[in-house]
């Protein structure tokens, strides 16, 4: 079984360079290793030597490793899964969680995003209280760049993550849009915005935020590509009042103008960007979309379609790198999701084997 799943990776992976080639051919972008990256996102604890032998012989090129900001001795092991990854001959990546982030949400709990707006993400907490009037339920813990305050204190803090680690061939930047279902849905993929209503304890930046961040990472990160992780946001069917966003019209009300008000900014910067494609931890393993994982495809061509209808330019397959769902899955599924990114004309790929986390939870917080 072992045998027959590396055989199909090998094939899938040789298909990938191929078309790969041509496309760089194409379009004159000759680059180093972000091109035709098939990566694995790891935790520091699991780059071990073995781990790392193990993905070269699987046909892998490079190793993302998460960095956190939660204490001295996790930076240290960061290092040490950093200096392991470089004598490996993988190549290095960094990744960055922005907006969830418990350290400055507990810090600053009136900087996390709100939800103010819908009521319908009430089924998922229906034991939540309701807000005084002084009060606002907050998205924890979710501290999302979108205003001026947090925008301020998350740049801080990417710059202290990454100070004194090794050099890298490219830094992933994750969550840099709203909050999961901050319009009140109960959607985890409407993320366009981070307070859907009055109550502000914080000032809203403009649809360039996330566009500008990446501009400032690039400041002191200027020895490899920045690469921002982007998500897609709600579908048609999930307006149904059995779908995601219970009834709510997200699909057709502002979610995506919004949602393409803030990427086409983001594609004017960067060449890459990378998309976030866990089908199964989105609730995307549905009929609906065909194939297996066949979301995936979906959302891929999302990029082409949608910057278009907002007088933005079509982002093409070459320039996005999926990141599957390798957490709670198997070789099989892991395969078929490669396959369905080939397909799909991406040359590049993350496997996510330590879990991207999502999760949010409703909580008080004085706002004034």
């Amino acid at each position: 079984m072992l045998h027959n799943f590396r055989t199909l990776c090998a094939s899938l992976i040789l298909s990938s360079i191929l078309f790969a080639s041509a496309v760089r051919a194409a379009d004159g972008d000759a680059g180093p290793s972000i091109h035709n990256m098939r990566g694995a996102l790891l935790a520091s604890g699991d780059a071990t030597e073995q781990r790392l032998q193990q993905l070269m012989a699987d046909g892998l090129t490079a190793a993302v490793i998460v960095l956190t900001s939660e204490s001295e001795e996790a930076a240290r092991q960061e290092q040490a899964a950093a200096d392991r990854v470089r004598r490996s001959g993988l190549g290095l990546f960094y990744w960055v969680e922005v907006a969830r982030c418990t350290e400055l949400a507990d810090a600053h709990p009136e900087w996390m995003a709100s939800l103010q707006g819908h009521s319908e993400w009430r089924r998922h907490f229906p034991l939540a209280a309701t807000p005084a009037e002084n009060e606002v339920v907050k998205i924890y813990p979710w501290v999302t760049i979108l205003s001026k305050e947090t925008y301020a204190a998350q740049l801080a803090r990417v710059q202290q993550v990454l100070a004194n680690k090794p050099a890298s061939d490219g830094v992933f930047l994750n969550d840099l849009q709203g909050a999961p279902s901050a319009c009140g849905c109960g959607n985890s993929l409407c993320r366009w915005t981070s307070d859907y209503g009055p109550k502000r304890s914080t000032t809203p930046l403009n649809d360039d935020a996330a566009a500008n961040f990446v501009a400032e990472v690039c400041k002191f990160v200027t020895d490899c590509p920045v690469i921002p992780v982007w998500t897609t946001e709600c579908e048609e069917h999930d307006g149904a009042l059995d779908g995601l966003c219970a009834g709510v019209g997200c699909f057709k009300g502002i979610c995506w103008k919004a949602y393409a008000k803030q990427l086409i900014p983001v594609s004017r910067t960067c060449s890459k960007l990378a998309v976030l494609v866990p089908y199964r931890e989105f609730h995307r393993d549905l009929s609906v979309y065909g194939e297996r994982a066949g979301w995936i495809r979906h959302a891929i061509g999302t990029f082409q379609s949608v910057p278009p209808k907002q007088h933005g330019q079509a982002i093409t397959p070459s320039r996005l790198i999926p990141v599957l769902q390798g957490w709670d899955a198997g070789e099989t599924d892991i395969a078929t999701q490669i396959q369905v990114v080939t397909k799909s004309g991406c040359d590049s790929y993350i496997v996510a084997y330590s879990k991207i986390e999502q999760r949010w939870e409703p909580k008080l917080v004085k706002w004034r």
